[in-house]
């Protein structure tokens, strides 16, 4: 299975409950693998198999969990 990374900008996250609901949105998506959310550089790194997930499915997570994506 051959595993993507994409990256993204959030704006809106202010503390680790932020970190936390994006993970979970996230993990919620069939296909990912992995996230990396990083507070201090607001950026998203998510690991997810392409052919069961992508990009716009991602970005709408994160919105859906209430933040704004760039």
């Amino acid at each position: 299975m051959a595993q993507t990374t994409a990256s993204f900008m959030v704006d809106g996250m202010t503390c680790d409950g932020c970190v936390s609901a994006i993970k979970r949105a996230l993990a919620a998506i069939d296909g990912v693998d992995s996230t990396d959310v990083n507070l201090a550089t607001r950026e998203v790194k998510v690991t997810y198999d392409p052919t069961r997930a992508g990009v716009s499915s991602l970005q709408n997570a994160i919105r859906g969990a209430g933040y704004e994506v760039s």
